[in-house]
């Protein structure tokens, strides 16, 4: 059961609560569940510590190990492995631990230009650029998705539409007397 605010009850054999990326303090665990920045302690099953059957993955978990002795980082490609383990988990009669593969990281960083750091190579430039738009087409869900999202790419592309870029300037200082 899950308990409302109101105090009614809600039937529930599994709870998922997907907080965002910003972790607000959650009433009713312990102190020694929390940690710096908000996010709550995990062992190696994702399980809270100190609690029987709650559950935390994504940016909100905190679980140090031997590689990442400050917890792994809150990256997307953390919350997916951790999601897959927890699902697999739930399902199968035996629960394996979480084992965080980097599979590398990747930016666009201006036109035909980005950067990629993959576990094997590092490269940048036109190659990294076509591999970043490759990725992140293959990763969404629906072919439909997929042809919008490169549809406005191409159209954007060609018609040199820079409405989603933000430019910051460094504030001028007004000279002193």
């Amino acid at each position: 059961f899950v308990r409302t605010k109101d105090g009614d009850s809600i039937r529930a054999h599994k709870v998922i609560w997907a907080a965002g990326i910003t972790g607000n303090h959650i009433s009713g665990l312990t102190e020694d569940a929390r940690a710096q920045g908000n996010r709550i302690k995990v062992d190696a099953f994702h399980k809270v510590k100190g609690e029987k059957d709650i559950y935390a993955i994504g940016d909100i978990a905190w679980m140090p190990t031997e590689s990442y002795p400050r917890a792994h980082p809150q990256v997307a490609q953390v919350a997916i492995q951790q999601s897959k383990n927890l699902a697999d988990n739930f399902i199968k009669d035996q629960a394996k631990p979480f084992r965080y593969k980097d599979l590398g990281s990747m930016a666009t960083i201006g036109r035909n230009k980005a950067v990629a750091d993959l576990p094997s190579m590092k490269f940048s430039g036109f190659t990294a650029w076509v591999l970043w738009l490759f990725v992140h087409l293959m990763s969404l869900i629906g072919f439909k998705n997929k042809i919008f999202v490169m549809m406005n790419w191409i159209w954007n592309y060609m018609t040199y539409d820079q409405s989603l870029r933000v430019i910051i300037r460094a504030a001028k200082r007004k000279k002193e007397d």
